[in-house]
């Protein structure tokens, strides 16, 4: 056995078993509880920021609105030019439990949608419900989702409830990379049992975070975040710090999201998120890029030098691999034809977030100016 062969086989199995265990987790992953009978109702208040999002938000109040725990829906509109506040004005005329509040000015140092939280939830605006769920406009709810997470909380004796949906992808920018980000995230995850049971590390999702008012407000509300360039990880971490329990799930079948629009969006978009994540986390950082950029480069060395079994070899185990990722996370495994581009896409967005975290960057996102 050559020695190019050897390295083809052993990337090529590394690849493959993190695949299958990335898998084997997501296939053993704890699912919320049932419907319970009877159903809480009016229990929770649901919070959504909203800016320019008139494609979105009326798809998102439809399965926020079907709710069978029936919640009240307050919807903040964060200065938005289209039309979005007057079709949710529109949409508030007839419904008594959806309401629509202005987040008036931007206050200095604040981020648009977390100062939008703060202003739903203050006076003269009181929460009088004990949970608290914040969400975004792109998110589709199926009916049972809200007490589901309200009977897994219970259930498990848990503060807070986050969920992981699917995630959309549409079209070849999609496709590159939001797919490999999320199975970077998930293999990062490892045990969701864990997770589930608020054992494991503290994480959460934006899309649905489902939290105990009053704890929140002991822990210091949203203001403590207002410095942070992403809210859901931080919140979660603020909680357990106040003795809270955080639980974290996955259910693709009762939430769907798409977080970005093309490739352009997407990268964007997650440079900003991958850099809030992982800039102070370089040891994780430098296993992800060896992970990411190894198979790539020994596959590029083995056409160079008159190796194409080889090479052969090793690109069908980077394809199988990205195939596995992508159907366990409900997308398209076809587009594992695109291994190693994926990969390298993927490399390149996590390395230009850490980049731009690590010297304070900024970027412009949705006519604002965002820190990075």
């Amino acid at each position: 056995m050559t020695v190019t062969l050897l390295i083809s086989l052993v990337l090529g199995a590394g690849l493959l078993g993190l695949a299958l265990r990335t898998e084997e987790r997501r296939c053993a992953a704890p699912v919320l509880p049932p419907l319970p009978s009877p159903i809480a109702q009016a229990t929770a208040t649901v919070l959504l920021p909203v800016r320019d999002e008139e494609y979105n938000v009326g798809a998102c109040l439809d399965g926020l609105l079907a709710q069978t725990a029936a919640p009240l829906v307050r919807v903040i509109d964060d200065g938005s030019t289209d039309a979005t506040a007057a079709l949710v004005a529109e949409r508030a005329a007839a419904e008594p439990r959806l309401t629509l509040l202005s987040a008036g000015p931007l206050a200095d140092g604040w981020p648009g949608k977390l100062h939008a939280l703060w202003v739903g939830s203050r006076p003269p605006h009181l929460i009088d419900t004990p949970w608290l769920l914040l969400t975004d406009a792109d998110t589709r709810h199926q009916p049972e989702l809200l007490a589901r997470a309200l009977a897994a909380a219970a259930e498990r004796g848990l503060d807070a409830v986050s969920v992981a949906g699917h995630q959309e992808a549409r079209g070849l920018g999609e496709n590159l990379l939001i797919p490999p980000v999320f199975a970077f995230l998930d293999t990062l995850l490892g045990d969701w049992h864990a997770a589930a049971a608020g054992t494991g590390p503290a994480v959460a999702n934006g899309q649905f975070f489902l939290v105990r008012w009053k704890l929140w407000q002991e822990a210091g509300g949203f203001a403590t975040l207002r410095t942070e360039p992403i809210d859901d990880v931080p919140m979660a971490r603020r909680l357990r710090a106040q003795g809270g329990r955080t639980g974290f799930f996955r259910a693709p079948d009762l939430l769907r999201v798409r977080m970005y629009r093309g490739w352009k969006e997407a990268c964007r978009g997650w440079r900003r998120n991958l850099g809030a994540l992982f800039a102070a986390a370089p040891a994780i950082a430098l296993a992800t890029f060896a992970v990411l950029l190894l198979p790539p480069l020994a596959l590029l060395a083995e056409l160079l030098t008159g190796h194409p079994v080889e090479a052969a070899l090793l690109w069908s185990a980077g394809a199988s691999a990205s195939a596995l990722f992508r159907a366990g996370g409900n997308h398209r495994a076809a587009w594992g034809l695109l291994y190693p581009l994926d990969a390298l896409a993927l490399a390149a967005v996590l390395a230009l977030g850490i980049h731009d975290r690590r010297r304070g960057g900024r970027m412009t996102w949705k006519g604002r100016v965002v820190r990075i």
